[in-house]
């Protein structure tokens, strides 16, 4: 019989599910029980109260949700940078991390614990890529802006299925013609 008990990650993920439909507001014990299929005993079982949850929600996100791409492209690719840039937006672009960035920062506007995840996403976020473009080759202002642009575009507000072209189409032009032109 499949175990019915959910993880410490489980809980998180499906609060950051919850946050990207509807913001800080519909992550409730009521809806995190019910997208999990599970009583409020496994919530209590990993998490005194909501407050201590929503740290863990916000700590998750801000521990090692930035590197994993880079890692996770690092084992497919080796460690050429551009193959490696290629290959984490590419994992970047699956599921909903967009989503999850601008929910994110939604909340950070109100809460201190998704405002100090923010701050910690985007160092990671910011020495991984600065770390790329210096070893394409660009100097310090041209790695750092490309590193900004990537960041903006990372976390842009739009609806991107209401777009055409579509949004993945128009970043991987930017990405392969505007921030990485001639790398191979």
């Amino acid at each position: 019989m499949a175990r019915k008990g959910k993880t410490q990650t489980d809980w998180v993920k499906a609060g950051q599910a919850l946050l990207i439909r509807g913001g800080i507001e519909a992550v409730k014990l009521q809806a995190l029980t019910s997208l999990l299929e599970v009583s409020t005993g496994s919530f209590y079982h990993h998490f005194k109260n909501l407050d201590e949850y929503l740290s863990a929600l916000a700590k998750f996100y801000g521990s090692n949700q930035a590197q994993l791409p880079f890692d996770e492209a690092r084992e497919r690719v080796g460690d050429d940078p551009a193959r490696v840039l290629r290959a984490a937006t590419a994992i970047f672009g699956v599921g909903s991390m967009r989503q999850l960035n601008i929910a994110m920062r939604a909340w950070a506007h109100r809460d201190k614990r998704a405002h100090a995840a923010i701050r910690r996403y985007d160092e990671v976020l910011t020495n991984n890529l600065d770390k790329i473009f210096i070893a394409l080759g660009y100097d310090e202002i041209a790695a750092k802006s490309r590193t900004l642009v990537m960041m903006g575009l990372a976390s842009v507000d739009i609806d991107p299925k209401r777009m055409v072209p579509s949004f993945q189409e128009r970043w991987g032009y930017i990405r392969d013609n505007l921030i990485l032109p001639g790398a191979s």
